[in-house]
């Protein structure tokens, strides 16, 4: 486990989320370590929701046209709902699982999630990533994004982390307005801006 507020123990806490990590390689599957986070969020057995977040990041192109239960358009299936049919597979009750499928990066997954009611109430939450993600989640994300008690608990796997992406959250959650609405869009397109400038660089692959 690692901290986020203060004295929260993990005994106290209500709800999981669990932020995208990205799809396999034909936009139709989680790749390992999302796998790894929806079996953790199984394992914790909390109370309340099991929260999955997450579209799929603006440099990711994988996937055929899919469209939602509400019948909005996607490219490929969302993370979001591929986590949720993991979960589904795992014997998890569906009224259990919220799906927040249009975030496109990990300070939107947070923001999204909390301010579209996703949880419901203002619990304690724990956030289940690798410990390189979750470090930069509970020290530059977090703190900005949600409005109730937090922690963070470490999934297996270890994907590395570029040294930039502390610096890139840090930039596209800075000086957000203080309106949800707005805020989510500053946050999507300066992540959109930032991601289409990495592709532009050399930056072909997302998974």
């Amino acid at each position: 486990m690692l901290p986020g507020t203060p004295g929260l123990t993990l005994a106290e806490v209500r709800h999981v989320l669990v932020p995208g990590r990205g799809r396999n390689r034909d936009g139709t599957g989680l790749n390992l370590e999302g796998e790894a986070r929806c079996r953790l969020a199984v394992e914790l057995a909390v109370p309340g929701r099991i929260v999955c977040s997450g579209y799929k990041s603006p440099i990711d192109h994988k996937g055929r046209a899919w469209t939602s239960p509400e019948g909005e358009v996607f490219q490929g299936i969302p993370e979001a709902d591929l986590m949720r049919s993991w979960l589904l597979d795992a014997g998890v009750p569906p009224e259990v699982i919220g799906v927040e499928r249009h975030s496109v990066d990990t300070v939107s997954n947070l923001l999204r999630s909390e301010h579209e009611g996703h949880f419901g109430g203002g619990q304690p939450v724990a956030i289940v990533a690798q410990r390189g993600h979750l470090s930069r989640i509970l020290s530059v994300i977090a703190p900005r994004t949600l409005r109730r008690p937090y922690l963070g608990v470490v999934a297996p796997g270890e994907p590395r982390e570029s040294p930039l992406a502390a610096p890139v959250s840090w930039l596209v959650g800075a000086a957000l307005p203080r309106d949800a609405r707005a805020a989510i869009a500053a946050v999507e397109r300066r992540s959109r801006l930032l991601w289409r400038t990495a592709e532009h660089l050399g930056k072909r692959d997302y998974y």
